[in-house]
């Protein structure tokens, strides 16, 4: 381990900690088949150091902020990135306007508020067909993320 990597490391462990946010980058990839968002290692590590048991929840529900004020709402759940960034899923962060290269605030949601309810519209007849003759698979889907 470089000396700036564990420098880093504890820079993360103490933002975590403290519930403050650490700096972070966002990369966008394509090809990734969920809303959820990839962690770097470090990341990871410094939030598993911060939980009371060491373990982390199934879902982890995350804030970014940007410094012009932007937010965005993301979640992980245990996949881990190829790089020192936040990977996002291109689909997810053209729907949420979430540019490549972001560099933003990354905190841990505190508090969350349960949805009663998901809609899905179809945007074209087609998708009308598929949804009707999967229903039951669009709903497992959705309710999973």
């Amino acid at each position: 381990r470089t000396e700036e990597e564990s420098r880093s490391k504890r820079r993360a462990r103490r933002a975590m900690a403290s519930g403050g946010g650490m700096e972070v980058e966002v990369r966008v990839v394509g090809g990734a088949r969920s809303c959820f968002v990839a962690l770097p290692l470090h990341l990871i590590e410094a939030l598993s150091r911060t939980s009371a048991s060491g373990d982390l929840p199934p879902v982890l529900a995350l804030d970014l902020r940007a410094a012009a004020g932007a937010r965005w709402s993301l979640a992980w759940s245990g996949a881990a990135s190829r790089s020192r960034a936040i990977e996002v899923a291109q689909e997810l962060a053209e729907c949420i306007s979430l540019p490549d290269g972001t560099i933003a605030q990354l905190s841990v949601a505190r508090s969350l508020t349960r949805a009663d309810s998901v809609s899905i519209e179809p945007f074209s007849e087609d998708d009308w067909e598929i949804l009707e003759s999967r229903a039951d698979l669009a709903e497992e889907t959705i309710l999973q993320q």
